[in-house]
């Protein structure tokens, strides 16, 4: 099972794990990070983002480099812009607008995220840098 967090377009943030995710279907589940019980459905098209994480506390200590150097997945450097003001950098193997979303990877080998599935609709603008 995958850990993740889920970021609501709303703003609200959810918790858990995840076993059926996939960028090709419209729904998968959310099981409860502290109730195996509790399983949501969620919707690809009311997300912002959904982050794979390494753990659910993070490190708030930890501030997130932005040297693209550090990257340790290759492709495309790229700075995302959401609607809500965060941005987001990392690399990006396949940049797909035509589609749901596209994954991207942090450029911090210790960032708490491993890879993050990002959602077209919530995009403001994506910047690749040379």
């Amino acid at each position: 099972m995958n850990k993740i967090v889920v970021h609501l377009k709303n703003g609200e943030i959810a918790k858990g794990y995840t076993d059926d995710f996939s960028p090709e279907k419209a729904v998968f589940h959310l099981t409860g990070m502290n109730d195996p019980l509790c399983i949501e459905e969620i919707r690809l098209d009311n997300l912002k983002a959904v982050f794979f994480v390494k753990d659910f506390l993070g490190d708030f200590l930890h501030t997130d480099s932005h040297d693209f150097g550090e990257a340790t997945v290759s492709g495309k450097h790229v700075i995302i812009s959401f609607y809500d003001g965060e941005i987001l950098l990392g690399t990006s193997e396949s940049i797909h607008r035509d589609k749901m979303g596209f994954f991207i990877f942090p450029i911090d080998p210790k960032a708490n995220t491993k890879r993050a599935f990002v959602i077209n609709s919530f995009i403001e603008s994506i910047d690749i840098v040379e």
